[in-house]
């Protein structure tokens, strides 16, 4: 048995970061949205975007209009998140904005979406970026 520890240990692993960053969201009923979506479908729609990346992070740049609660701050703060418009959540990359949607989602709020490749893909898009508070 303890030969095969390391495969065992490698296979929990995996299985729980598919959980956490794709399978538990999707169940919840998060959606992804990309770069292209959001410039043809949301960008004129009302929504709220929620960055939830550090404030060094936001600083350096992020969506004008864009709603700052850092994902530490979420469970806190759920309240400042309108419940009568969907929610887009975004980060750096998808990961932290992924953890995020699912909270929200979990809290009752639909829709909820998480932005595909983060402030990487936005700014990547030519979406416009907002420097300092």
């Amino acid at each position: 048995m303890h030969e095969y520890g390391p495969q065992i240990f490698l296979a929990i692993v995996v299985g729980w970061i598919l959980w956490t960053r794709m399978l538990a969201p999707k169940l919840a009923g998060v959606h992804g949205i990309s770069a292209e979506d959001y410039m043809t479908r949301w960008r004129n729609e009302p929504h709220t975007l929620v960055d939830v990346r550090s404030e060094g992070e936001w600083q350096n740049g992020h969506a004008p209009g864009a709603l700052h609660i850092p994902l530490q701050e979420l469970s806190r703060r759920m309240r400042e998140i309108p419940d009568n418009k969907p929610v887009i959540c975004i980060c750096a990359s998808g990961n932290r904005s992924s953890m995020a949607s699912y909270a929200i989602a979990k809290a009752g709020r639909k829709p909820v979406y998480n932005f595909s490749g983060g402030m990487g893909a936005w700014s990547g898009a030519g979406l416009p970026v907002k420097q300092g508070a």
